[in-house]
Protein backbone atom coordinates (compact mmCIF):
# COMPACT_ATOMS: atom_id res chain seq x y z
CA UNK A 1 0.00 0.00 0.00
CA UNK A 2 1.25 3.26 -1.02
CA UNK A 3 2.29 5.53 1.89
CA UNK A 4 -0.19 8.51 0.79
CA UNK A 5 -3.03 6.14 1.18
CA UNK A 6 -2.06 5.26 4.67
CA UNK A 7 -1.29 8.62 5.56
CA UNK A 8 -4.90 9.81 5.04
CA UNK A 9 -6.43 6.24 6.30
CA UNK A 10 -4.28 8.40 9.50
CA UNK A 11 -6.21 11.21 9.01
CA UNK A 12 -9.25 9.69 9.37
CA UNK A 13 -8.63 7.88 12.31
CA UNK A 14 -7.06 11.12 13.81
CA UNK A 15 -10.58 13.22 12.95
CA UNK A 16 -12.42 10.26 14.63
CA UNK A 17 -10.00 10.72 17.59
CA UNK A 18 -8.31 7.00 17.39
CA UNK A 19 -5.02 8.70 17.84
CA UNK A 20 -2.98 5.22 18.79
CA UNK A 21 -4.34 3.70 15.46
CA UNK A 22 -3.67 7.39 13.23
CA UNK A 23 0.14 7.13 14.66
CA UNK A 24 0.20 2.82 13.86
CA UNK A 25 -0.75 4.17 10.52
CA UNK A 26 1.72 7.03 10.15
CA UNK A 27 4.37 4.72 11.21
CA UNK A 28 3.64 2.09 8.23
CA UNK A 29 3.39 5.41 5.79
CA UNK A 30 7.14 6.51 7.46
CA UNK A 31 8.66 2.62 6.92
CA UNK A 32 7.62 3.37 2.60
CA UNK A 33 8.32 6.31 3.05
CA UNK A 34 10.92 7.97 5.69
CA UNK A 35 11.20 11.38 3.71
CA UNK A 36 7.52 12.11 3.88
CA UNK A 37 6.95 15.08 5.95
CA UNK A 38 3.69 15.05 5.83
CA UNK A 39 3.25 11.42 7.97
CA UNK A 40 5.95 13.54 10.67
CA UNK A 41 4.12 16.69 10.74
CA UNK A 42 0.58 14.59 11.08
CA UNK A 43 2.33 11.96 14.14
CA UNK A 44 3.06 15.07 15.63
CA UNK A 45 -0.51 15.77 16.03
CA UNK A 46 -1.84 12.83 17.04
CA UNK A 47 1.44 12.89 19.73
CA UNK A 48 0.17 16.51 20.32
CA UNK A 49 -3.52 15.11 21.26
CA UNK A 50 -2.03 12.51 23.76
CA UNK A 51 -0.03 14.88 25.87
CA UNK A 52 2.98 13.02 24.44
CA UNK A 53 4.39 16.29 23.82
CA UNK A 54 8.47 15.54 23.40
CA UNK A 55 7.30 13.23 20.71
CA UNK A 56 5.30 15.80 19.34
CA UNK A 57 8.08 18.34 18.93
CA UNK A 58 10.93 16.02 17.77
CA UNK A 59 8.11 15.07 14.41
CA UNK A 60 6.98 18.53 14.00
CA UNK A 61 11.31 19.48 13.81
CA UNK A 62 11.71 16.81 11.50
CA UNK A 63 8.66 17.62 9.53
CA UNK A 64 10.26 21.13 9.46
CA UNK A 65 13.67 19.30 8.02
CA UNK A 66 11.61 17.95 5.31
CA UNK A 67 9.40 20.68 4.09
CA UNK A 68 11.69 23.26 3.06
CA UNK A 69 10.08 24.60 0.08
CA UNK A 70 6.29 25.29 1.08
CA UNK A 71 5.90 27.86 2.58
CA UNK A 72 2.32 27.48 3.99
CA UNK A 73 3.48 23.57 5.46
CA UNK A 74 6.44 25.35 6.86
CA UNK A 75 4.32 27.82 8.81
CA UNK A 76 1.62 25.10 10.04
CA UNK A 77 4.52 22.80 11.22
CA UNK A 78 6.23 25.52 13.22
CA UNK A 79 2.40 26.14 14.15
CA UNK A 80 2.25 22.86 15.65
CA UNK A 81 5.48 22.71 17.24
CA UNK A 82 4.65 26.03 18.79
CA UNK A 83 1.65 24.30 20.48
CA UNK A 84 3.43 21.07 21.31
CA UNK A 85 6.17 23.20 23.44
CA UNK A 86 3.00 25.51 24.68
CA UNK A 87 1.34 22.44 26.38
CA UNK A 88 5.07 21.29 27.61
CA UNK A 89 5.11 25.08 29.26
CA UNK A 90 8.24 26.02 27.11
CA UNK A 91 6.14 29.08 26.35
CA UNK A 92 9.66 31.21 25.46
CA UNK A 93 10.46 28.69 22.91
CA UNK A 94 6.48 28.10 21.81
CA UNK A 95 6.95 32.71 21.20
CA UNK A 96 9.29 31.98 18.89
CA UNK A 97 7.79 29.00 16.99
CA UNK A 98 4.72 31.52 16.69
CA UNK A 99 6.73 34.06 15.34
CA UNK A 100 8.71 31.58 12.51
CA UNK A 101 5.24 31.00 11.61
CA UNK A 102 4.61 34.07 10.52
CA UNK A 103 7.28 34.84 9.21
CA UNK A 104 6.55 32.49 6.49
CA UNK A 105 2.69 33.26 6.21
CA UNK A 106 1.82 36.62 7.42
CA UNK A 107 -1.74 35.83 7.48
CA UNK A 108 -1.99 32.55 9.88
CA UNK A 109 -5.10 33.51 11.82
CA UNK A 110 -4.61 30.04 14.59
CA UNK A 111 -0.68 31.85 14.88
CA UNK A 112 -1.97 35.19 15.84
CA UNK A 113 -4.93 33.46 18.14
CA UNK A 114 -2.21 31.05 19.97
CA UNK A 115 0.92 33.97 19.98
CA UNK A 116 -1.92 35.95 22.04
CA UNK A 117 -2.76 33.07 24.69
CA UNK A 118 0.78 33.16 25.12
CA UNK A 119 0.98 36.47 25.64
CA UNK A 120 -1.85 36.16 28.24
CA UNK A 121 -0.41 34.26 30.38
CA UNK A 122 2.91 35.89 30.57
CA UNK A 123 0.62 38.84 31.42
CA UNK A 124 1.43 40.68 28.78
CA UNK A 125 -2.78 41.84 27.91
CA UNK A 126 -2.11 44.45 25.79
CA UNK A 127 0.03 42.81 23.85
CA UNK A 128 -2.11 39.73 23.27
CA UNK A 129 -5.55 41.93 22.85
CA UNK A 130 -3.00 43.72 19.77
CA UNK A 131 -3.02 39.87 18.53
CA UNK A 132 -6.94 38.88 19.01
CA UNK A 133 -7.26 41.85 16.85
CA UNK A 134 -5.18 40.53 14.22
CA UNK A 135 -6.99 37.18 14.33
CA UNK A 136 -10.65 39.08 14.10
CA UNK A 137 -9.17 40.99 11.45
CA UNK A 138 -8.23 38.24 9.18
CA UNK A 139 -11.14 36.05 10.59
CA UNK A 140 -14.14 38.21 12.09
CA UNK A 141 -16.51 34.89 12.71
CA UNK A 142 -13.52 33.45 14.73
CA UNK A 143 -15.42 33.27 17.78
CA UNK A 144 -12.28 31.78 19.81
CA UNK A 145 -10.34 34.98 19.08
CA UNK A 146 -13.39 37.09 20.74
CA UNK A 147 -13.60 34.96 23.85
CA UNK A 148 -9.68 35.07 24.34
CA UNK A 149 -9.69 38.58 23.64
CA UNK A 150 -12.31 38.94 26.48
CA UNK A 151 -10.21 36.67 28.74
CA UNK A 152 -7.32 39.86 28.14
CA UNK A 153 -9.86 42.40 28.39
CA UNK A 154 -11.34 41.10 32.26
CA UNK A 155 -7.29 40.62 32.86
CA UNK A 156 -6.99 44.66 32.53
CA UNK A 157 -10.01 45.30 34.59
CA UNK A 158 -11.84 46.56 31.81
CA UNK A 159 -15.24 44.31 32.50
CA UNK A 160 -17.40 46.03 29.29
CA UNK A 161 -15.51 45.28 26.63
CA UNK A 162 -14.64 41.60 28.19
CA UNK A 163 -18.55 41.72 28.13
CA UNK A 164 -18.83 42.54 24.76
CA UNK A 165 -16.34 40.29 23.63
CA UNK A 166 -18.21 37.19 25.39
CA UNK A 167 -21.45 38.00 23.59
CA UNK A 168 -20.14 38.06 19.92
CA UNK A 169 -18.36 35.13 20.68
CA UNK A 170 -21.89 33.20 22.04
CA UNK A 171 -23.50 35.09 19.07
CA UNK A 172 -21.11 33.38 16.78
CA UNK A 173 -21.02 30.09 18.89
CA UNK A 174 -24.29 29.61 20.89
CA UNK A 175 -22.59 26.31 22.38
CA UNK A 176 -19.73 28.13 23.78
CA UNK A 177 -19.59 27.17 27.46
CA UNK A 178 -16.49 28.49 28.27
CA UNK A 179 -17.63 32.09 26.69
CA UNK A 180 -20.78 31.71 29.59
CA UNK A 181 -18.63 30.66 32.22
CA UNK A 182 -15.90 33.09 31.62
CA UNK A 183 -19.01 35.64 31.01
CA UNK A 184 -20.54 34.61 34.43
CA UNK A 185 -17.63 35.44 36.47
CA UNK A 186 -17.51 39.23 35.57
CA UNK A 187 -21.04 39.36 36.15
CA UNK A 188 -20.11 38.04 39.33
CA UNK A 189 -17.13 40.57 40.10
CA UNK A 190 -19.67 43.39 38.37
CA UNK A 191 -22.33 42.02 41.76
CA UNK A 192 -24.69 41.32 39.05
CA UNK A 193 -25.07 37.98 40.77
CA UNK A 194 -28.77 36.79 39.17
CA UNK A 195 -27.47 37.09 35.36
CA UNK A 196 -23.90 35.50 36.82
CA UNK A 197 -26.42 32.43 37.94
CA UNK A 198 -27.57 32.51 34.62
CA UNK A 199 -24.70 31.87 32.97
CA UNK A 200 -22.80 29.78 35.33
CA UNK A 201 -26.49 27.69 34.23
CA UNK A 202 -26.12 27.41 30.81
CA UNK A 203 -22.18 27.03 31.24
CA UNK A 204 -23.55 23.84 32.78
CA UNK A 205 -25.86 23.18 30.69
CA UNK A 206 -22.98 22.88 27.72
CA UNK A 207 -20.71 21.65 29.91
CA UNK A 208 -22.30 19.60 32.78
CA UNK A 209 -18.62 17.96 34.44
CA UNK A 210 -17.50 21.63 34.57
CA UNK A 211 -15.68 21.30 38.40
CA UNK A 212 -15.19 25.33 38.54
CA UNK A 213 -18.10 26.60 37.11
CA UNK A 214 -20.28 24.54 39.88
CA UNK A 215 -17.97 25.95 42.55
CA UNK A 216 -18.04 29.55 41.09
CA UNK A 217 -21.98 29.24 40.79
CA UNK A 218 -21.96 27.97 44.49
CA UNK A 219 -19.69 30.99 45.37
CA UNK A 220 -22.38 33.71 43.91
CA UNK A 221 -24.91 31.85 45.53
CA UNK A 222 -23.30 32.19 49.31
CA UNK A 223 -23.35 35.42 48.45
CA UNK A 224 -26.51 35.86 48.17
CA UNK A 225 -27.17 33.99 51.15
CA UNK A 226 -28.57 30.63 49.13
CA UNK A 227 -26.61 28.67 51.50
CA UNK A 228 -28.46 25.13 50.92
CA UNK A 229 -28.19 26.09 47.60
CA UNK A 230 -23.86 26.58 47.51
CA UNK A 231 -23.67 23.57 49.32
CA UNK A 232 -25.28 21.61 46.49
CA UNK A 233 -22.79 22.49 44.31
CA UNK A 234 -19.86 22.08 46.50
CA UNK A 235 -21.37 18.49 46.79
CA UNK A 236 -21.40 18.20 42.87
CA UNK A 237 -17.63 19.83 42.90
CA UNK A 238 -16.63 17.03 45.54
CA UNK A 239 -18.29 14.63 43.99
CA UNK A 240 -16.34 14.63 41.01
CA UNK A 241 -12.60 15.87 42.99
CA UNK A 242 -12.66 14.75 46.44
CA UNK A 243 -9.15 16.24 47.08
CA UNK A 244 -10.75 19.53 45.93
CA UNK A 245 -9.42 21.52 49.16
CA UNK A 246 -11.32 24.87 48.47
CA UNK A 247 -14.38 23.14 48.30
CA UNK A 248 -14.42 22.05 51.97
CA UNK A 249 -13.42 25.46 52.85
CA UNK A 250 -16.65 26.64 51.25
CA UNK A 251 -18.74 24.19 52.27
CA UNK A 252 -17.66 24.37 55.50
CA UNK A 253 -18.36 28.17 55.67
CA UNK A 254 -21.73 27.31 53.76
CA UNK A 255 -22.89 25.09 57.10
CA UNK A 256 -21.62 27.85 59.76
CA UNK A 257 -24.20 29.81 58.04
CA UNK A 258 -26.64 27.26 58.80
CA UNK A 259 -25.87 26.57 62.33
CA UNK A 260 -24.25 23.37 60.86
CA UNK A 261 -21.18 23.70 62.87
CA UNK A 262 -20.45 20.01 63.11
CA UNK A 263 -21.20 19.53 59.11
CA UNK A 264 -18.76 22.36 59.24
CA UNK A 265 -15.83 20.91 61.19
CA UNK A 266 -16.05 17.67 59.51
CA UNK A 267 -15.26 19.60 56.29
CA UNK A 268 -12.43 21.80 57.80
CA UNK A 269 -10.71 18.60 59.39
CA UNK A 270 -10.51 16.70 55.39
CA UNK A 271 -9.38 20.33 54.83
CA UNK A 272 -6.90 19.85 56.90
CA UNK A 273 -5.50 15.97 56.43
CA UNK A 274 -5.25 17.64 53.12
CA UNK A 275 -3.21 20.28 53.97
CA UNK A 276 -2.26 20.10 57.65
CA UNK A 277 -0.40 23.91 57.61
CA UNK A 278 -3.92 26.10 56.85
CA UNK A 279 -3.93 28.54 59.79
CA UNK A 280 -7.05 29.81 58.74
CA UNK A 281 -8.60 26.30 58.77
CA UNK A 282 -7.16 26.07 62.37
CA UNK A 283 -9.41 29.28 63.03
CA UNK A 284 -12.09 29.02 61.39
CA UNK A 285 -12.60 25.23 62.82
CA UNK A 286 -11.93 27.08 66.40
CA UNK A 287 -14.88 29.41 65.62
CA UNK A 288 -16.92 26.14 64.93
CA UNK A 289 -16.13 24.59 68.39
CA UNK A 290 -16.75 28.10 70.05
CA UNK A 291 -20.32 28.24 68.55
CA UNK A 292 -21.07 24.48 70.19
CA UNK A 293 -18.92 25.35 73.86
CA UNK A 294 -16.20 23.92 73.03
CA UNK A 295 -13.93 26.62 74.42
CA UNK A 296 -11.16 24.10 75.21
CA UNK A 297 -11.18 22.87 71.81
CA UNK A 298 -11.48 26.09 70.45
CA UNK A 299 -8.50 27.30 72.32
CA UNK A 300 -6.17 24.89 71.17
CA UNK A 301 -7.10 25.30 67.46
CA UNK A 302 -6.78 28.88 67.95
CA UNK A 303 -3.11 28.13 69.56
CA UNK A 304 -2.48 25.70 66.26
CA UNK A 305 -3.14 28.78 64.01
CA UNK A 306 -1.24 30.89 65.88
CA UNK A 307 1.62 28.66 65.42
CA UNK A 308 1.46 28.39 62.21
CA UNK A 309 0.41 32.06 61.29
CA UNK A 310 1.91 34.43 64.39
CA UNK A 311 0.66 37.17 62.60
CA UNK A 312 -2.95 35.98 62.32
CA UNK A 313 -5.74 38.80 63.46
CA UNK A 314 -8.68 36.60 63.31
CA UNK A 315 -7.62 34.13 65.74
CA UNK A 316 -6.37 36.46 68.29
CA UNK A 317 -9.41 38.28 68.50
CA UNK A 318 -11.25 34.92 68.04
CA UNK A 319 -9.24 33.77 71.28
CA UNK A 320 -10.17 36.99 72.22
CA UNK A 321 -13.87 35.97 72.38
CA UNK A 322 -13.50 32.68 73.90
CA UNK A 323 -11.55 34.18 76.63
CA UNK A 324 -13.90 36.71 77.70
CA UNK A 325 -16.75 33.53 77.32
CA UNK A 326 -14.67 32.09 79.90
CA UNK A 327 -14.78 35.21 82.16
CA UNK A 328 -10.88 35.26 81.99
CA UNK A 329 -11.50 39.36 80.99
CA UNK A 330 -7.72 40.12 80.96
CA UNK A 331 -6.55 37.25 78.71
CA UNK A 332 -9.33 38.31 76.27
CA UNK A 333 -7.84 42.04 76.53
CA UNK A 334 -4.32 40.56 75.45
CA UNK A 335 -5.88 39.00 72.69
CA UNK A 336 -7.83 42.12 70.91
CA UNK A 337 -4.72 43.75 71.32
CA UNK A 338 -2.61 41.88 69.35
CA UNK A 339 -5.29 41.59 66.72
CA UNK A 340 -5.53 45.31 67.30
CA UNK A 341 -1.53 45.82 66.51
CA UNK A 342 -1.24 43.45 64.15
CA UNK A 343 -4.56 44.90 62.46
CA UNK A 344 -4.74 48.70 63.41
CA UNK A 345 -8.36 49.23 61.55
CA UNK A 346 -10.17 46.28 63.40
CA UNK A 347 -12.76 47.88 64.65
CA UNK A 348 -15.00 44.95 66.17
CA UNK A 349 -11.38 44.03 68.06
CA UNK A 350 -12.13 47.45 69.79
CA UNK A 351 -15.55 47.05 70.63
CA UNK A 352 -14.68 43.63 72.13
CA UNK A 353 -11.71 45.04 74.28
CA UNK A 354 -14.06 47.84 75.06
CA UNK A 355 -16.79 45.36 76.58
CA UNK A 356 -13.90 43.06 78.38
CA UNK A 357 -13.05 46.54 80.01
CA UNK A 358 -16.49 47.66 80.93
CA UNK A 359 -16.82 44.27 82.73
CA UNK A 360 -13.29 44.43 84.40
CA UNK A 361 -14.64 47.84 85.55
CA UNK A 362 -12.26 50.05 83.38
CA UNK A 363 -15.57 52.22 82.05
CA UNK A 364 -13.15 55.26 80.80
CA UNK A 365 -10.73 52.61 79.03
CA UNK A 366 -14.18 51.12 77.74
CA UNK A 367 -15.11 54.14 76.21
CA UNK A 368 -12.15 55.52 74.26
CA UNK A 369 -11.85 52.10 72.76
CA UNK A 370 -15.82 52.27 72.09
CA UNK A 371 -14.69 55.65 70.43
CA UNK A 372 -12.00 54.04 68.26
CA UNK A 373 -14.17 51.41 67.16
CA UNK A 374 -16.94 54.42 65.62
CA UNK A 375 -14.77 56.04 64.15
CA UNK A 376 -13.30 53.30 62.29
CA UNK A 377 -16.59 51.92 61.41
CA UNK A 378 -19.39 54.49 62.19
CA UNK A 379 -22.16 51.62 61.25
CA UNK A 380 -20.82 49.47 64.39
CA UNK A 381 -24.20 49.01 66.07
CA UNK A 382 -22.60 47.40 68.73
CA UNK A 383 -19.99 49.79 69.58
CA UNK A 384 -22.61 52.62 69.60
CA UNK A 385 -25.21 50.52 72.05
CA UNK A 386 -22.58 49.15 74.64
CA UNK A 387 -20.97 53.09 74.54
CA UNK A 388 -24.85 53.28 76.00
CA UNK A 389 -25.00 51.36 78.52
CA UNK A 390 -21.02 52.66 80.02
CA UNK A 391 -22.67 56.01 79.65
CA UNK A 392 -25.97 54.76 81.72
CA UNK A 393 -23.50 52.57 84.59
CA UNK A 394 -21.60 56.35 84.64
CA UNK A 395 -25.13 58.33 85.16
CA UNK A 396 -24.09 60.15 81.81
CA UNK A 397 -27.68 59.78 81.06
CA UNK A 398 -27.66 62.13 77.92
CA UNK A 399 -24.67 60.88 76.50
CA UNK A 400 -26.70 57.45 76.69
CA UNK A 401 -29.53 58.52 75.31
CA UNK A 402 -27.28 59.83 72.10
CA UNK A 403 -25.76 56.53 71.73
CA UNK A 404 -29.44 54.33 71.92
CA UNK A 405 -30.72 56.84 69.14
CA UNK A 406 -28.14 56.28 67.07
CA UNK A 407 -28.07 52.35 67.29
CA UNK A 408 -31.96 52.71 66.88
CA UNK A 409 -31.23 54.52 63.58
CA UNK A 410 -28.99 51.79 62.47
CA UNK A 411 -31.51 48.80 63.97
CA UNK A 412 -35.31 50.45 64.41
CA UNK A 413 -36.68 47.91 65.20
CA UNK A 414 -34.62 46.31 68.53
CA UNK A 415 -37.14 46.31 71.53
CA UNK A 416 -34.05 46.58 73.93
CA UNK A 417 -32.73 49.44 72.23
CA UNK A 418 -36.16 51.44 72.91
CA UNK A 419 -36.04 49.94 76.36
CA UNK A 420 -33.04 51.36 77.45
CA UNK A 421 -33.45 54.61 75.87
CA UNK A 422 -36.48 54.78 78.06
CA UNK A 423 -34.53 53.91 81.13
CA UNK A 424 -32.53 56.52 80.26
CA UNK A 425 -35.16 59.24 80.08
CA UNK A 426 -36.63 57.85 83.25
CA UNK A 427 -33.41 57.96 85.23
CA UNK A 428 -33.67 61.94 83.59
CA UNK A 429 -37.11 61.59 85.14
CA UNK A 430 -38.19 62.85 81.75
CA UNK A 431 -41.36 60.75 82.15
CA UNK A 432 -43.48 61.32 79.18
CA UNK A 433 -40.39 60.39 76.70
CA UNK A 434 -39.97 57.16 78.56
CA UNK A 435 -43.27 56.26 78.33
CA UNK A 436 -43.04 56.98 74.05
CA UNK A 437 -39.97 54.35 74.40
CA UNK A 438 -41.75 51.83 76.42
CA UNK A 439 -44.89 51.92 73.78
CA UNK A 440 -42.13 51.12 71.21
CA UNK A 441 -40.84 48.33 73.14
CA UNK A 442 -43.72 46.72 74.36
CA UNK A 443 -45.26 47.08 70.44
CA UNK A 444 -41.89 45.15 69.20
CA UNK A 445 -42.10 42.50 72.05
CA UNK A 446 -44.59 42.62 74.39
CA UNK A 447 -43.77 39.59 76.31
CA UNK A 448 -41.10 41.55 78.82
CA UNK A 449 -42.55 42.02 81.87
CA UNK A 450 -40.17 44.75 83.13
CA UNK A 451 -41.51 47.40 80.15
CA UNK A 452 -44.98 46.78 81.11
CA UNK A 453 -43.85 47.73 84.94
CA UNK A 454 -41.29 50.56 83.87
CA UNK A 455 -43.98 51.78 82.00
CA UNK A 456 -46.77 51.78 84.69
CA UNK A 457 -44.35 53.74 87.23
CA UNK A 458 -43.81 56.61 84.87
CA UNK A 459 -47.54 56.93 84.37
CA UNK A 460 -48.27 56.66 87.81
CA UNK A 461 -45.55 59.31 88.59
CA UNK A 462 -47.45 61.27 86.29
CA UNK A 463 -50.40 60.79 87.99
CA UNK A 464 -52.04 58.40 85.49
CA UNK A 465 -52.89 55.41 88.47
CA UNK A 466 -55.66 53.72 86.15
CA UNK A 467 -53.05 53.06 83.05
CA UNK A 468 -50.32 52.52 85.49
CA UNK A 469 -52.31 50.00 87.24
CA UNK A 470 -53.55 48.16 83.75
CA UNK A 471 -49.70 48.27 83.07
CA UNK A 472 -48.69 46.09 86.50
CA UNK A 473 -51.56 44.09 85.67
CA UNK A 474 -49.63 42.90 82.55
CA UNK A 475 -46.37 42.79 84.62
CA UNK A 476 -47.54 40.56 86.82
CA UNK A 477 -49.38 38.23 83.92
CA UNK A 478 -46.24 37.48 82.89
CA UNK A 479 -43.84 37.53 85.53
CA UNK A 480 -45.92 36.45 89.04
CA UNK A 481 -43.83 35.86 91.44
CA UNK A 482 -42.16 39.11 91.17
CA UNK A 483 -42.32 40.18 94.63
CA UNK A 484 -41.03 43.90 94.00
CA UNK A 485 -44.23 44.57 91.18
CA UNK A 486 -46.62 43.26 93.52
CA UNK A 487 -45.19 45.98 96.47
CA UNK A 488 -45.78 48.90 93.64
CA UNK A 489 -48.89 47.66 92.28
CA UNK A 490 -50.70 47.47 96.11
CA UNK A 491 -49.63 51.59 96.83
CA UNK A 492 -51.61 52.53 93.07
CA UNK A 493 -54.40 50.69 94.59
CA UNK A 494 -54.22 52.64 97.99
CA UNK A 495 -53.72 55.57 96.22
CA UNK A 496 -56.68 54.78 94.28
CA UNK A 497 -58.51 53.66 97.28
CA UNK A 498 -58.74 50.18 96.98
CA UNK A 499 -57.56 49.65 100.34
CA UNK A 500 -58.41 45.76 99.91
CA UNK A 501 -56.73 45.01 97.08
CA UNK A 502 -53.81 46.72 98.25
CA UNK A 503 -53.47 44.63 101.39
CA UNK A 504 -54.03 41.55 99.18
CA UNK A 505 -50.73 42.71 97.32
CA UNK A 506 -48.73 44.02 100.25
CA UNK A 507 -49.85 39.97 101.93
CA UNK A 508 -48.19 38.54 98.45
CA UNK A 509 -45.16 40.42 98.56
CA UNK A 510 -44.73 40.20 102.04
CA UNK A 511 -45.08 36.02 100.97
CA UNK A 512 -42.09 36.36 98.28
CA UNK A 513 -39.21 38.09 100.33
CA UNK A 514 -39.80 35.43 102.81
CA UNK A 515 -39.81 32.91 100.31
CA UNK A 516 -36.38 34.71 99.44
CA UNK A 517 -35.29 34.73 102.88
CA UNK A 518 -35.36 39.07 102.59
CA UNK A 519 -36.73 39.01 106.60
CA UNK A 520 -36.23 42.76 106.24
CA UNK A 521 -38.81 43.64 103.62
CA UNK A 522 -40.91 40.73 104.89
CA UNK A 523 -40.92 42.46 108.59
CA UNK A 524 -41.41 46.23 107.13
CA UNK A 525 -44.48 44.99 104.72
CA UNK A 526 -46.26 42.73 107.65
CA UNK A 527 -45.90 46.49 110.10
CA UNK A 528 -47.42 48.28 106.87
CA UNK A 529 -50.32 45.73 106.20
CA UNK A 530 -51.17 45.87 109.97
CA UNK A 531 -50.99 49.93 109.97
CA UNK A 532 -53.83 49.62 106.47
CA UNK A 533 -55.65 47.06 108.90
CA UNK A 534 -56.41 49.35 111.63
CA UNK A 535 -57.60 52.12 108.99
Amino acid sequence: MAAESLINQGLEKFLQGDYPEAIALFNQALQLNPHAGDAYHQRGNAYLALGEYDQAIADFQQALTLDKNIQFDLAKALHDRGLAQFERGNHPEAFTDFQAALDYYPDFVAVYSNRGNILHILGRYEEAISDYNQAIKLNPNFAAAYHNRGNSYYAIGDYQQAITNYNQAIKLNPNFAEAYYNRGLVLSHLQDYPEAIANFNQALKLNPDDVQAYCDRGLVRYTLGEYEAAIQDYNRVLQANPTFAKAYNFRAQARQQLGDYQGAIADINILLQLNPNLADAYSDRASCRRQLGDYQGAIEDYHQALQINPNLAIAYYGRGIVREAMQNFSGAISDYTQAIEITPDFAPAYCDRANARRLLGDQQGAIKDYNQAIKLNPNLLEAYYNRGITQYSLQNFLKAIEDYTQALQLNPDSARFYSDRANAYYALQNYPEAIEDYNQAIALNPNVAEDWFNRGRSRSLLGNLKAALKDFNQALQLQPRWATAYLVRADVQRLLGDSQGAIADFRKAADLYYQEGNMQYYQQIIHLISQLEKV
